[in-house]
């Protein structure tokens, strides 16, 4: 049996499947508009009364408080070194030796040369003795000339000789005596110059002596050698910065360094308090305060020394790697990520729609956040670009 639909059925049926369609297309507008609003305001933060830090970063080490390093004040090659790490040394005690055979030959040169003067200065020299030999001559000359002109004196003046032959033997005993006593002079001005020379010569040697010293490198302390720097055959330039040889000190006295970058020195006071985290004690916190900081920067890392006082009451060690954060001040407020701000303004979330409003903030970053001075209430929610 055959069924006919009328025309009015066939109208109602493409119809309702018309709404369907348009409501289809209107529900999927509607969820893509929700998704895209979604979108845009998901990442939000809520803005809440907080207490934050403000800290500096620094890394350091564990170093020896009475701890020396031990630097080269010569360039040259090393020699012979004499202890190694963890050896107990004293103070004075030979550690190495940096070759240089240009001071040692200067040396011998000098002290040759010494030798020499000294054999002249000798009372018994050959060269004493020729020139005592000399004055004897003179000497005995003017004693003989003296002689015959105390002699024709005593007649002269008893009118038995003339004057002529006085003048004769007194001319004779002045040009005798001028002998005798330029004859001392020689003798006294060679011994003179020989011994301001001997003297000097002396000086020359201490200079080169004390020079020398400096090849031979001591321990400046009694403790522990901590640290070597440099190996047998190795070449050091005392006028570069990689001149250190040792570091000698005691491991028993500990105290804890750290590296701050130049830009945030003057932020950091003596007494502040500071958080180190160890490798070895990887869940731990130890605080410590800051006690003292260096005035002068280091030019090649731009970092100044601060050192801490620190009481680990764990097992550390010397030249142990640490990483501090320096608690510059604590400060409670409200406080927005520093991603929701820019120029002035941020976003907040004002039921679907977002409100641009104006506030006022610290230029201080905490961390990545801000504090609001002004402009925003605690609860209200901004929108993070």
């Amino acid at each position: 049996m055959l069924k006919y639909e009328s025309t009015e059925m066939r109208l109602l049926k493409n119809r309702k499947l018309t709404f369907i369609i348009i409501g289809i297309f209107l529900l999927f507008f509607l969820l893509l508009y929700l998704i895209l609003s979604k979108k845009s305001y998901e990442s939000t933060y809520k803005v809440e009364r907080k207490k934050m830090v403000q800290s500096v970063y620094a890394s350091g080490f564990i170093d020896s408080s009475d701890s020396v390093v031990v630097k080269s004040e010569v360039s040259g090659y090393i020699e012979k070194i004499f202890v190694k790490e963890n050896d107990l040394v004293k103070r004075g005690q030979l550690l190495a030796i940096i070759s240089n055979e240009t001071i040692k030959e200067n040396l011998k040169e000098v002290e040759a040369q010494l030798g020499k003067l000294r054999d002249k200065l000798a009372p018994g020299s050959d060269f004493r003795q020729d020139l005592l030999h000399a004055i004897e001559i003179k000497k005995s000359i003017l004693e003989n000339v003296e002689k015959n002109y105390q002699r024709r004196k005593a007649l002269y003046e008893e009118e038995l000789v003339s004057k002529e032959q006085f003048d004769e033997i007194k001319k004779a005993y002045d040009v005798a005596k001028r002998d005798y006593e330029r004859q001392l002079n020689i003798y006294n001005d060679a011994i003179k110059t020989l011994s301001y020379e001997f003297e000097s010569l002396k000086a020359k040697q201490r200079a080169i002596k004390a020079e020398l010293d400096k090849y031979y490198i001591k321990s400046p302390i009694n403790g522990k050698i901590l640290r070597k720097f440099v190996n047998e055959g190795d070449y050091i330039n005392h006028l570069q910065q990689n001149n250190t040889l040792f570091t000698v000190g005691n491991e028993k006295n500990l105290e804890t360094v750290l590296l701050v970058d130049e830009e945030y020195i003057p932020l950091v006071k003596e007494g502040m308090k500071v958080l180190i985290t160890l490798d070895p004690y990887p869940k731990e916190i130890f605080e410590g305060k800051i006690k003292t900081i260096e005035a002068q920067s280091d030019r090649s890392s731009r970092t100044v020394k601060v050192k801490a006082e620190v009481n680990y009451g764990k097992e550390v060690f010397f030249n142990l790697t640490v990483e501090a954060n320096i608690i510059i001040r604590e400060v409670e407020g409200l406080f927005i990520p520093a991603s929701a701000y820019k120029e002035g303004y941020v976003e907040v979330l004002d039921g679907r729609k977002a409100k641009k409003i104006r506030v006022d903030i610290s230029p201080i970053k905490f961390n990545g956040f801000l504090l609001v001075n002004s402009g925003l209430k605690e609860g209200q929610e901004v929108i993070i670009k």
